[in-house]
């Protein structure tokens, strides 16, 4: 799938820059691409966000700014091509998730 396509799907579905906490709100991925192409966009976000959660660093980070420093570097090596306002939605739901 596009890459710029799921940037701004995980965007779009966590509410980054939108709302005040991550809302992972799947009506916005609707809203944004169709329901056709919600369901397969769907299923890639929720796997990136997946691989993103693995991250160890909730459990070694000192605080919640090294922690979302630490699984954004690790999710960027694995993933060049995601986009990084994307890359910052996704810190910002798994520091929210983790604090």
């Amino acid at each position: 799938m596009d890459s710029e396509i799921i940037t701004r799907a995980i965007v779009a579905w966590t509410g980054w820059g939108r709302t005040p906490w991550p809302d992972r709100d799947e009506a916005s991925l609707v809203a944004e691409f169709g329901p056709a192409l919600a369901v397969g966009v769907l299923a890639e976000v929720r796997r990136l966000e997946d691989e993103f959660y693995s991250s160890e660093a909730s459990k070694v980070a000192p605080d919640l700014k090294s922690m979302g420093e630490q699984a954004a570097a690790e999710f960027r090596e694995t993933h060049p091509e995601i986009g990084e306002e994307a890359v910052q939605a996704l810190a910002w739901s798994y520091t929210f998730d983790f604090k």
